[in-house]
């Protein structure tokens, strides 16, 4: 993920100050055949770059960038959430209590698994296919994210969330870069999906889309109309809802662009 799970303190463009104002999570799905390959090339990468982890938040733009680049001609489909923590609404106050950061990110990681689960579906993958590991967060109890996600699985509440019993039951691992190095792919898709919509968290009130745009490609998207969005990347709420205008809106709506047949 990139971004924070704080949601009592939240920054704004008037008060550049507390949590972050959205959080995004990316997800990348490689063939595990690949994955000793994916890991040389990281670590090449790795070394090129001179740094001492493939971290985004510890890295130069253009670094990141060059991450980007690279990354993008690995075989790979991708998945992204964004959401922005002032449209929480009436949700937000279903979080409360000692859980409520851990709720709130295992409601994103929903909305993650929502996305593979229906790509997995159209693919006849299920879990005994998929391997699922998040990068390791710290107190973070993945069991209760697993039993969230096999209840809704359960008893699902619309279409989007009956997907996800192409993952059950859910093993969820979770390791650090250190152990996987690949896991940088995913954190590359989560950065590059903060930086390219959140402007509250610096004094420019800036975006930076570069990042997005080489990895647009590895999303997955509607075989027909070639949309990404509610395919490949889930804007929670909307664009519109979220805010989002000029370049930023404009860029956001591109994901919902449909191509003619």
């Amino acid at each position: 993920e990139s971004g924070d799970q704080g949601l009592d303190r939240v920054m704004t463009h008037e008060n550049p100050f507390g949590a972050s104002s959205y959080l995004t999570m990316g997800a990348a799905l490689v063939p595990t055949s690949h994955l000793p390959m994916y890991r040389e090339t990281l670590e090449a990468i790795r070394t090129k770059l001179e740094v001492r982890a493939l971290h985004c938040t510890d890295m130069s733009h253009a670094q990141v960038s060059y991450l980007a680049k690279e990354v993008s001609n690995l075989r790979m489909i991708t998945f992204g959430v964004i959401s922005k923590k002032s449209t929480l609404g009436d949700y937000q106050d279903t979080l409360r209590g000692e859980n409520q950061a851990q709720d709130y990110y295992n409601k994103c990681s929903q909305y993650l698994f929502e996305l593979v689960a229906s790509y997995a579906s159209t693919k006849n993958l299920d879990a005994s296919n998929i391997d699922i590991i998040f990068e390791e967060k710290r107190g973070h109890d993945y069991r209760r994210l697993g039993r969230y996600l096999t209840a809704i699985a359960n008893k699902p509440m619309n279409p989007r969330a009956a997907k996800l019993a192409h993952l059950i039951p859910f093993q969820i691992g979770h390791k650090t870069k250190l152990d996987e190095p690949a896991l940088s792919v995913s954190d590359a898709v989560a950065y590059a999906l903060h930086k390219a919509f959140c402007s509250e968290n610096n004094k420019l009130n800036l975006t930076e889309q570069r990042y997005l745009r080489e990895l647009k490609s590895k999303f997955h998207r509607c075989p027909d109309t070639g949309q990404i969005a509610n395919f490949g990347v889930k804007f929670i709420k909307g664009p519109v809802d979220m805010g989002l205008q000029g370049a930023d809106g404009d860029f956001a709506m591109k994901f919902y662009a449909k191509t003619a047949n």
